[in-house]
C-alpha cells in the first residue's frame, strides 16, 4: 500500500540534517511541515519558497510540539549533541517521543541517530543517542532509526563541534576550520583505522527512503555510511583532488585533548569501533566522488 506522501514534520530543519532532509522529502513532492523557532530566518523562508509549510515552535515547549505532531503523519527527529550537550539533547529528543504519544495519531518517526548507537560507549557524543534509541524502541510507535558516521561535509565546516558562542566567532571561517577538522582526525584517530563517512544528503535521501517504505524500514536501524578510509587517505586524496596540503600542526593532538574532551574521546572510540559494512544498494556517495562533485569554494 502506497503511504500518502505526508505531511511530515522535520525538527531542525533549518539546520544541517533537518534542511536536507526537507529537501529530499519536497523533491519527492512530499507535504512538508517545517519546524522552526524562528520562521523569519533566511533558511526558513527559503524553505518556504520550495513549498514547505513552517510550524514555529521549539522542542522544549511540548506542548506546541504535540500540537505540531497531532496534523503529520510522520516526523524526522533530529538533535546537535555538540550545539545541546548530553542532558539537553537527550531531554529535547525525548521531548519529540513523547509528543509523538500525546499526539495518539502514531506518527512514523525517523531518527537521526549515529554510528555506535546500538549501546552504550561511555562516549558522551553518542550516549545520548543510545538513550533516544532505546526510548524510541519502547515508546510504541512506529520507528526508523538512521546511523549516520562523521560528515564529509563537515570537512567544509558544516557542523562545527563547539557550543553555539564559539560557532558564531568561527562562522566566517568555515573553510579554515573544516580542514583543520582533516588535521585533527590524522593527529587523534590511529593511523591505520577507517573512519566511517556519510554526506548530509545521503542523510536526506535515506530519511525520504525510510517514509516512502514503511513496511521496509519501521522498526529497523541503517548504518549511513557511503565511505570508510584512514584520516592518512582522507588527507591525501584531499590534496589530489582538491590541490591543498593538509597541514601537520605541532601538539594539536595535545590542544584537543586539553580543549576539547568530548571531540577526543569521540575520535578516539571511532579508532577502535568497527566499521559497519557498507550498504552498496543504497549508492551513497564515496568520499572522492564528494570530493570531485562539490563545491568547495577552493
Amino acid at each position: 500500500m502506497t503511504p500518502q506522501k505526508g505531511p511530515i514534520l522535520v525538527i531542525g530543519a533549518t539546520g544541517n540534517q533537518g534542511g536536507h532532509v526537507a529537501k529530499a522529502l519536497l523533491d519527492e513532492g512530499w507535504t512538508v511541515h517545517a519546524f522552526t523557532r524562528n520562521a523569519e530566518r533566511p533558511k526558513a523562508q527559503a524553505l518556504k519558497s520550495q513549498g514547505a509549510h513552517l510550524v514555529t515552535g521549539d522542542m522544549a515547549d511540548l506542548p506546541a510540539l504535540t500540537n505540531a505532531i497531532t496534523a503529520v503523519t510522520g516526523v524526522f527527529s533530529v538533535q546537535n549533541f555538540w550545539d545541546l550537550g548530553l542532558k539537553e539533547e537527550v531531554r529535547l529528543g525525548s521531548h519529540v517521543i513523547q509528543a509523538a504519544i500525546n499526539a495518539g495519531n502514531h506518527p512514523h518517526i525517523v531518527y537521526s541517530s549515529g554510528i555506535g548507537a546500538e549501546q552504550h560507549q561511555n562516549v558522551a557524543a553518542i550516549d545520548g543517542k543510545a538513550i533516544l534509541e532505546e526510548k524510541l524502541r519502547h515508546s510504541g510507535l512506529p520507528f526508523t532509526i538512521l546511523r549516520p558516521g562523521l560528515f564529509m561535509d563537515d570537512f567544509l565546516g558544516a557542523s562545527l563541534p563547539f557550543a553555539r558562542p564559539i560557532q558564531k566567532l568561527l562562522d566566517n571561517h568555515r573553510l579554515l576550520v573544516g580542514r583543520l577538522f582533516l588535521a585533527t582526525l590524522r593527529a587523534v584517530v590511529p593511523k591505520e583505522s577507517p573512519i566511517p563517512l556519510t554526506t548530509l544528503q545521503d542523510v536526506g535521501r535515506m530519511a525520504a527512503w525510510a517514509f516512502a517504505n514503511p513496511e521496509k524500514s519501521q522498526g529497523k536501524a541503517y548504518e549511513v555510511i557511503g565511505s570508510s578510509e584512514t584520516a592518512k587517505t582522507l588527507c591525501a586524496l584531499w590534496t589530489e583532488v582538491r590541490g591543498q596540503e593538509i597541514p601537520g600542526i605541532p601538539g594539536l593532538r595535545l590542544g584537543i585533548h586539553i580543549a576539547h574532551r568530548n571531540m577526543e574521546a569521540l575520535l578516539n572510540w571511532l579508532g577502535h569501533h568497527k566499521t559497519p559494512v557498507i550498504r552498496e544498494s543504497f549508492r551513497m556517495q564515496t568520499y572522492l566522488h564528494w570530493l570531485k562533485s562539490t563545491d568547495l569554494g577552493l
